[in-house]
């Protein structure tokens, strides 16, 4: 195949003159016609095999050696659709398999639809991206010497903004909690000064949380509506949301929790109060391969609005600034308006993936080539390891690489040995955490109450089942025993484990605060408020 040519599936939408063969072709087609369209028991007379049933059997095979309790596949060419198919299960309790009508968190993938939202805005002169974002939110101030006004769209896309980040109280809020208004947010941000890295490339989800009040000064609605308007109709992704509360239970993915003897469901930790700009939608494997189809070939059949001039996709493919880093087979050269940008064996592929308790997205596409893949899963853990699997293997085996089998067949096993190594290290953790378990200093009762930070918001925690459970807005957590002759109890609400040190009166009596860490050397304060 020579460089550059687009290798092309069986697609039936092209056509081949063949001169001196129409009566052959003829009869070939009254054959045909009197046959089942497809018939797998002949797959060995495809020219170049039966791809979509190599596929199928290699993402079983991942789901029946334990690396994801389910995942939703999607398989680009150009601007269609080849292959779209559900492996395993959605939710391990309930017995549900996942379809192509399921839907997953797909976490920080989301940075790409909205930077698409505000590049189809740009692309109108809806937006400027040199302006400075206080044109859009005039009303922010970061704290001296960070100057708002020299920030610009440009700088929040590309993650040159220069403005601290870390677990600070808009991320906490928007990502994990869901308690905040807009003044909150804004009134946060004036304690936010400029990033140690200066102006370097720091990936993060801030930038992104501000394109969304950026997105909300365009328009009356909120950023989801402005997202729905701009890319999710005109693409025709009719099964993709920023509202969980409008997916009908059944079609959910549930999150499950890796442990060493499997995988376990565990609480959905996203609601509509906490779906954000840089993480906030659910999507079907098949709708964000049309996300991918409209990047590949600029086109769309959606159901309203105009899709974003093929140049402004481009130009979001298009290397703004350096990064360099590994992940999984990918090595990360650079960044775009919303995408990574890597390699993968020589091969250029603009990717975007994504994260949170119990899930792991995969969107990748190879421009030279024309084709693209989507891979969800919902598990936590080394699930991330099998969508890398999945997703090189497709690539392989579209590109007809040569010693395919063999070498993924390797791959499995280096996998499966990583698996069991990482379920080895689980439960020695586990283990040490649960050594940890001693009766604490005080009261149960002495450590419930509510406490409140006014960055942060307030934390409720209550004696439950001779236990203590904390609930922050949307987020929720059951306690364990960090350290007891400290008063360190360990909480998960931001999407992994966070220490928490409660502070008594030398006197006796309830604590008087909780300090939260957000940091190896940060924390923040909450005072007690109430009962």
């Amino acid at each position: 195949m020579p460089d550059g040519q687009s290798p092309h599936f069986g697609n039936p939408r092209r056509r081949f003159a063949m001169p001196g063969r129409t009566r052959c072709i003829h009869l070939a087609f009254l054959v045909t016609t009197a046959l089942p369209v497809y018939q797998p028991a002949y797959a060995q007379a495809v020219i170049g095999g039966d791809w979509r049933a190599d596929v199928d059997a290699f993402a079983g095979r991942l789901v029946e050696m334990g690396g994801a309790p389910g995942i939703g596949l999607a398989i680009v060419q150009d601007d269609w659709v080849l292959h779209a198919r559900g492996f395993g299960l959605a939710d391990m309790d309930a017995g549900r398999g996942v379809d192509t009508e399921t839907a997953f968190y797909i976490a920080s993938t989301t940075k790409a639809i909205t930077a698409t939202a505000v590049i189809s805005l740009a692309d109108r002169g809806l937006i400027d991206l040199n302006a400075p974002i206080t044109a859009y939110v005039p009303e922010l101030r970061f704290q001296p010497p960070l100057d708002a006004d020299s920030v610009t769209v440009h700088d929040l896309l590309t993650m040159t903004h220069g403005i601290q980040q870390g677990l600070g109280p808009v991320v906490f809020r928007t990502a994990f909690t869901g308690d905040f208004t807009r003044e909150q947010l804004v009134d946060a941000l004036r304690d936010y000064g400029p990033s140690p890295t200066g102006r370097r490339f720091a990936y993060g989800n801030l930038g992104y949380n501000l394109l969304g009040m950026v997105l909300e000064s365009t328009g009356s609605g909120s950023w989801k509506e402005i997202v729905r308007q701009e890319v999710l109709d005109p693409f025709g992704m009719d099964q993709t949301t920023g509202y969980v509360s409008r997916i009908p239970a059944e079609r959910i993915a549930q999150p499950h929790g890796f442990l060493p003897d499997g995988f376990e469901r565990i609480p959905l930790g996203k609601a509509d109060a906490n779906m954000h700009a840089a993480g906030g939608h659910f999507a079907t494997a098949r709708d964000l391969g049309r996300f991918v189809a409209v990047h590949l070939s600029g086109s769309a059949e959606g159901s309203g609005g105009t899709v974003p001039s093929r140049s402004a996709l481009q130009s979001m493919q298009r290397q703004h600034v350096e990064q360099d880093r590994q992940f999984l087979s990918l090595h990360r050269f650079g960044w775009g308006y919303g995408w990574d940008l890597g390699t993968y064996e020589g091969e250029t592929v603009v990717h975007r993936f994504g994260g949170f308790s119990g899930y792991h997205s995969h969107l990748s596409f190879m421009p030279r080539h024309g084709i693209g893949v989507v891979v969800l899963v919902n598990g936590g853990g080394p699930s991330a390891m099998t969508a890398d699997l999945l997703a090189t293997y497709v690539y392989d085996r579209l590109l007809g690489k040569a010693g395919l089998e063999d070498a993924h067949a390797a791959h499995i096993d280096s996998t499966r040995e990583r698996l069991d190594e990482a379920r080895r290290g689980l439960a020695a953790h586990l283990a040490e955490r649960k050594a940890r378990l001693a009766p604490l200093s005080h009261p149960l009762a002495h450590y419930a109450g509510v406490y409140e930070s006014p960055r942060f918001g307030r934390m409720e925690w209550r004696v439950v089942a001779n236990g203590l459970e904390v609930r922050m807005g949307v987020a929720w957590s059951r306690a364990e025993v960090f350290d007891a002759s400290e008063d360190m109890l360990r909480a998960e609400l931001a999407g992994g484990g966070n220490v928490v040190d409660f502070e008594f009166p030398p006197d006796g009596g309830p604590a008087s605060s909780v300090i939260i860490r957000t940091g190896p050397d940060t924390g923040e304060e909450f005072l007690r408020i109430g009962e």
